[in-house]
C-alpha cells in the first residue's frame, strides 16, 4: 500500500516546483535577452551578415548586407538567397564546405558577390558552421568584407609601379605608350584605351597609340586624323577640364563621324587632359567599360596615369630634339676634326720647308759680321719651334688621322727616282740623296706607333727634371722634388714625356723669380700619383673652369706676349693642357686642378711683376697664389 506524503511533504514538493519554475522563467528570459543581444549586435555590426539553416534558407541578414548589396531581409529571407552570388560562381561555397574537414567549423574564402544593381563586388567572406550529432553541416552564419577598393587600389599601385618601371625598357614612344594604354585597358576593364595628341598647327587629333581588343580596330583607329569638334576631346582641350560619360544622349549624335572612323561605336567614355605645365598636349582616353559605369575612382586613377603619360611625351620631344642636336653636333664636330687635322699636316710641308731653308741660309750668312744676323735668325728659329710645337699639340690631339702625303711623296720618288738622283747629282754633286729625302719624308709624315712600357714613375720624372733644369737656367726659380719609388705604370713614354714636361714647365712660367715649386712622385691606394704645385699667381675661378678646353688663354689678350719658354708668363699655345687631358683619356690615367688667384692680382688683366722681392715693395698683401696639379695612373688589374 502506498503511502500518502504529509502535508509538510507536499509543501516541500511545491515550493521545489516553485524554484524550478522560477528557474525556467529567469532561464527563459536569459535566452530571450541574449536572442535580443544578439540581433542588437548583427544590426549594428559594420560588416555584412547572412545567417541560413539547415536547409539552406536564409534566416536573417543585417542592415550593413541590405547597404553593401542592396537586398533586404524581406525580400530573401525563406529563400536560398542566390541572387547575390555571381552564375559562374553558384556552386563555389558548397563546393568548398563539402571538403571542409568534420573537426573545422570555420571557413575563409575570397571570391565575389553581386549588388542588386548588377555590379561585381570583390569580398572575402568568413562562414561559421553549426553541426548536428553527425557532424552535418546545420546552418551557418557567413560574415563578408568588401574588399573591392582595396583590391582597386592594390591594383592601381601595381599598374603604376610597372608603368614607371618600363620608361627606360621603352625609348620609342609609340611602344611605350601601347604599353600604358595596355596597362589602362586591363586595369579599368575597358574595350580600348588612347592616347590621344594635338596638332596644334593643323588642329586636328591624332592618336599617337592606341590599345584595343581588336587589332585591325587598333590599326584604324591609329590612322585615323579628326577636326576639333568631331570629338569630345575638344570640350577637355577648351575647359581643361576631365570628362566621364555613361551614356550618350541623343543630341551628342554630332560625333557618329567619330564611330565611322575607328569603326566601332562608342557607348561610354572617360577623358583626361594630358598637360605640359599650363598646356594641354593631348588626350588620355578609355571607352567601352566592359562591366558598369565609370567611376569618380576609375577618374582619379586615369588622372594619375595621365601625368605620367605626360612627362613621357615631353621627355621624349625633348630626347629627340637632343638627338637631332647631337648628330648636328657630331657632323660639326668630324667637320672641326676635319679641318684641324688638315690644318695640322698642311702646316708639314712649309715648316719643313722652312727649316730647310733657314738651314741653308745659316751657312750662306757664316761670312758676316754675326752679331748682324744672329739676333734676327734666333727670332726666326724661335718662332719656327712655336709653329712646330703648335702643330705637334694638333697633332697629338687628332692622332690616328690617317695621311695621304706619305703615300703620294712616296709614290712620286718611287716613279721618279733615277731622275731625281740625276738632276741632284748634276747640281749639287752629292750621290744617295734619294735615301736622306726618303727618310725625311717619313720623319715629317709618318704615324707614331706608341708602344706601351713599364715605366717606373720616380726615375722617369727624375730624368726629364735634370732636363728642364738645363732649359729654365735664367729663371731664380726654386725647383724642389720629392721622388718615391714605386711599383711601374704602363703607357707609351711619349705622351708620359709631354704630359710631365708640359706641367713642369707651366708651373714655372706661372711662377714669379723667387719663387718655388714643388714635384711629387708617390705611390698611392692602387696607384701612382705625380703632383706639380707651384707657388705662383695662381688661376681665377671662370679660368678653372676652361683650363682644359683648349686654346684658351689665361691672360688678357692685350698681356699676351710670345717669349722663350719658361719665362715668367711666357704664353702657352693653348692646347697644351687639353693634349694632356686627351693623353689621360686615351692612356687610363686622371689628370685633375686646383688652384688660388694670388690676392694681389684677383682678375686676369692683372699683372705680376714677375718678381716676389719686387712684389713685397708694393704695399697690399701677401703673395699666396698656388696650382696643383695632380695625374694619377692606376695599376692594370
Amino acid at each position: 500500500m502506498v503511502r500518502k506524503p504529509t502535508y509538510k511533504e507536499l509543501e516541500l514538493r511545491i515550493k521545489n516546483l516553485e524554484k524550478k519554475s522560477l528557474e525556467t522563467k529567469e532561464t527563459a528570459q536569459d535566452t530571450k535577452d541574449a536572442a535580443r543581444n544578439y540581433k542588437r549586435f548583427l544590426k549594428f555590426l559594420p560588416y555584412p551578415v547572412l545567417v541560413r539553416d539547415a536547409k539552406r534558407l536564409v534566416t536573417y541578414l543585417n542592415p550593413a548586407f541590405t547597404k553593401t548589396f542592396g537586398w533586404t531581409l524581406k525580400e530573401l529571407k525563406g529563400k536560398e538567397g542566390k541572387q547575390y552570388v555571381p552564375d559562374f560562381l553558384k556552386d563555389e561555397l558548397s563546393n568548398r564546405i563539402k571538403t571542409l574537414p568534420t573537426h573545422k567549423n570555420v571557413l575563409r574564402l575570397s571570391t565575389q558577390r553581386l549588388t542588386k544593381d548588377g555590379k561585381i563586388l570583390d569580398v572575402v567572406l568568413r562562414a561559421g558552421l553549426d553541426r548536428d550529432i553527425n557532424n552535418n553541416p546545420e546552418g551557418m552564419i557567413i560574415v563578408f568584407r568588401d574588399v573591392t577598393m582595396e583590391k582597386r587600389i592594390k591594383r592601381d599601385l601595381d599598374v603604376m609601379n610597372r608603368i614607371s618601371q618600363a620608361l627606360p625598357k621603352y625609348p620609342d614612344l609609340r611602344k611605350l605608350l601601347l604599353y600604358v594604354n595596355t596597362e589602362i585597358k586591363e586595369l579599368l576593364g575597358t574595350q580600348s584605351a588612347n592616347t590621344i595628341l594635338l596638332d596644334k598647327t593643323q588642329k586636328e587629333f591624332y592618336f599617337l597609340s592606341a590599345a584595343h581588343d581588336d587589332l585591325n580596330t587598333r590599326a584604324r583607329i591609329e590612322k585615323a586624323r579628326f577636326s576639333l569638334d568631331e570629338l569630345l576631346s575638344g570640350q577637355v582641350v577648351k575647359t581643361g577640364k576631365p570628362i566621364m560619360v555613361n551614356q550618350f544622349s541623343d543630341d551628342q549624335n554630332q560625333y557618329k563621324s567619330r564611330d565611322r572612323k575607328i569603326g566601332y561605336k562608342v557607348k561610354n567614355v572617360l577623358l583626361v587632359p594630358l598637360r605640359n605645365k599650363d598646356r594641354i598636349i593631348g588626350i588620355l582616353a578609355a571607352d567601352n567599360k566592359k562591366t558598369g559605369d565609370f567611376d569618380d575612382t576609375d577618374l582619379e586613377t586615369l588622372n594619375t596615369i595621365a601625368a605620367t603619360v605626360a612627362l613621357s611625351i615631353v621627355n621624349a620631344r625633348v630626347s629627340r630634339e637632343l638627338r637631332k642636336a647631337f648628330e648636328e653636333l657630331k657632323s660639326l664636330n668630324h667637320a672641326k676634326d676635319k679641318m684641324i687635322s688638315h690644318l695640322s699636316h698642311e702646316l708639314k710641308t712649309p715648316v719643313a720647308i722652312l727649316l730647310s731653308s733657314f738651314k741653308i741660309l745659316s751657312k750662306k750668312l757664316t761670312d758676316l759680321p754675326e752679331e748682324t744676323w744672329r739676333p734676327t735668325m734666333e727670332r726666326i728659329q724661335r718662332n719656327l719651334d712655336r709653329i712646330i710645337g703648335i702643330e705637334g699639340e694638333v697633332y697629338d690631339i687628332v692622332e690616328r688621322k690617317e695621311v695621304f702625303h706619305i703615300k703620294i711623296f712616296s709614290l712620286i720618288l718611287e716613279q721618279c727616282q733615277d731622275e731625281f738622283e740625276a738632276l741632284i747629282a748634276e747640281e749639287t754633286g752629292e750621290r744617295g740623296v734619294i735615301a736622306k729625302v726618303r727618310q725625311r719624308i717619313e720623319d715629317i709624315f709618318s704615324t707614331r706607333d706608341l708602344v706601351v712600357q713599364n715605366i717606373f714613375l720616380n726615375q722617369f720624372v727624375e730624368k726629364r727634371i735634370k732636363t728642364i733644369k738645363s732649359d729654365m737656367v735664367h729663371r731664380n726659380v726654386s725647383l724642389i722634388s720629392r721622388l718615391e719609388s714605386s711599383s711601374p705604370i704602363q703607357i707609351p713614354a711619349e705622351p708620359l714625356k709631354k704630359t710631365i714636361d708640359g706641367l713642369i714647365r707651366n708651373a714655372i712660367e706661372n711662377t714669379p723669380d723667387g719663387g718655388k715649386i714643388e714635384v711629387l712622385v708617390r705611390q698611392k691606394d692602387n696607384g701612382v700619383e705625380f703632383m706639380v704645385k707651384d707657388h705662383g699667381i695662381g688661376l681665377t675661378q671662370e679660368a678653372q673652369k676652361r683650363i682644359f678646353e683648349g686654346f684658351f688663354s689665361t691672360q688678357e689678350i692685350m698681356n699676351y706676349s710670345s717669349k722663350r719658354p719658361y719665362d715668367f708668363n711666357a704664353g702657352g699655345k693653348g692646347a697644351d693642357l687639353l693634349r694632356m687631358k686627351i693623353f689621360s683619356e686615351r692612356f687610363n690615367f686622371k689628370i685633375s686642378m686646383t688652384s688660388k688667384r694670388c690676392r694681389r692680382i684677383p682678375e686676369d688683366k692683372d699683372t705680376c711683376p714677375g718678381s716676389i722681392q719686387e712684389c713685397k715693395k708694393i704695399a697690399g698683401p701677401a703673395c699666396d697664389g698656388y696650382t696643383i696639379v695632380t695625374c694619377f695612373f692606376p695599376f692594370d688589374r
